[in-house]
């Protein structure tokens, strides 16, 4: 059960990461370099993508469903219908059912009359408060509280599996969101355990006067209801905001991008290398690995051997490192570090430039 002291200290646990996460939304984009400043002399931004226009529908039309579903839409329960209090008598709730179903003929399709009948003991008034009007009906099988608890697990789970989806979704074709991935499952995760505290919470309930007297909102299946939905459409319009943010600063990768790739790249190379020695190092201790080893390495020199001595090879051999023009590649080089040079060192004389004119200034105002 989630109560306020397990509350407090997911929060706490979790500032960090939030803060975190909320300073790099809000924190500037470091500013261009020599090279991208004159790539964006000669290229222009491109177009939002098919797929990114998808995926902001697709969030639009969920984030509209939720909030759909928590203005217009709550869970059946008949005594917010009747105006009466979960504990009324008998008699009370009777008549009043009686008065309504002779005013409203569509009443009775939506109360039916053996669910009067079963109110006659509060336990079920309990059960009906707690669990929501479709389990209370139409679990056959439920007699125990933990019964009624898993019957609603599946759909609650369904939401969360197609907010997952959704997810997935938006973040796998852009490396801009693959970041906010972990944080959204985090996010469905915390989620679902706030769900399940609200209906445990309810269930934990012993009496009926007890539960009318707490009178708490999110507790049983109307807290779950706005817990769920309020928070997956939340999630919705947060992704919108990250997909539409991602979509203004695509275009080339700025430094950050590319020096993660690279780091990733040479971990990933490391590693490689390290289980390479590894394998190597078990396989040279073992007899029979070593004699296939050695066999192995003997195979690939001979045929290295033959392929070196085929003329064929060496024609396109030779061919191919005709068709490489060394020197244009070597010049181009040397053409794109001397612009770089030259881009630091106008950047260089504008700052002393400004250092001068800040000297003389305080000069003047010592002077003065």
């Amino acid at each position: 059960m989630l109560d306020s002291s397990v509350i407090q200290i997911l929060v706490v646990l979790g500032f960090p990461y939030l803060a975190r996460g909320l300073r790099s939304l809000f924190a500037k984009a470091p500013p261009p370099s020599p090279l991208q400043r004159q790539n964006q002399k000669t290229t222009t931004p491109p177009r939002i993508r098919t797929w990114n226009r998808c995926m902001f529908a697709l969030l639009g039309c969920t984030a509209l469903y939720h909030l759909f579903y928590i203005a217009f839409y709550n869970p059946p329960n008949i005594f917010k219908t009747l105006a009466l209090a979960a504990d009324c008598p008998n008699f009370l709730l009777h008549q009043s059912w009686k008065e309504r179903a002779s005013a409203d003929p569509n009443f009775m399709a939506k109360y039916p009359d053996t669910l009067r009948e079963r109110f006659k003991a509060h336990e079920n008034r309990l059960l009906y408060e707690v669990f929501g009007q479709d389990a209370f009906l139409n679990c056959d099988h439920c007699t125990e509280r933990s019964d009624y608890l898993f019957y609603l697990i599946p759909g609650a789970l369904a939401s969360y599996v197609g907010m997952a989806v959704i997810l997935g979704l938006v973040t796998t074709t852009s490396s801009h969101l693959n970041k906010y991935r972990t944080w959204g499952s985090a996010a469905l995760a915390v989620v679902a355990m706030l769900e399940y505290g609200a209906i445990t919470k309810g269930s934990e309930i012993g009496s009926l006067p007890t539960l009318v007297k707490q009178q708490e909102l999110f507790m049983g299946v109307r807290g779950s209801h706005l817990i769920r939905h309020g928070s997956l459409a939340m999630m919705a319009i947060v992704m919108m905001g990250l997909l539409q943010r991602s979509t203004r600063g695509s275009g080339p990768r700025d430094e950050i991008e590319i020096l993660n790739d690279l780091c990733q790249a040479q971990e990933a190379m490391i590693q490689r290398h390290r289980a390479l020695q590894l394998a190597r190092v078990a396989s040279l201790r073992d007899p029979l690995l070593r004699k296939q080893f050695v066999e192995y390495w003997k195979r690939r020199e001979v045929e290295h051997g033959v392929l070196l001595a085929d003329s064929e090879y060496k024609e396109a051999r030779d061919l191919a490192l005709s068709r490489i023009d060394v020197e244009t590649i070597s010049r181009e080089a040397d053409q794109y570090i001397e612009s770089i040079i030259k881009a630091g060192e106008r950047e260089q004389e504008v700052l002393d430039e400004d250092d001068k004119g800040l000297t003389r200034l305080g000069q003047g105002m010592t002077s003065s």
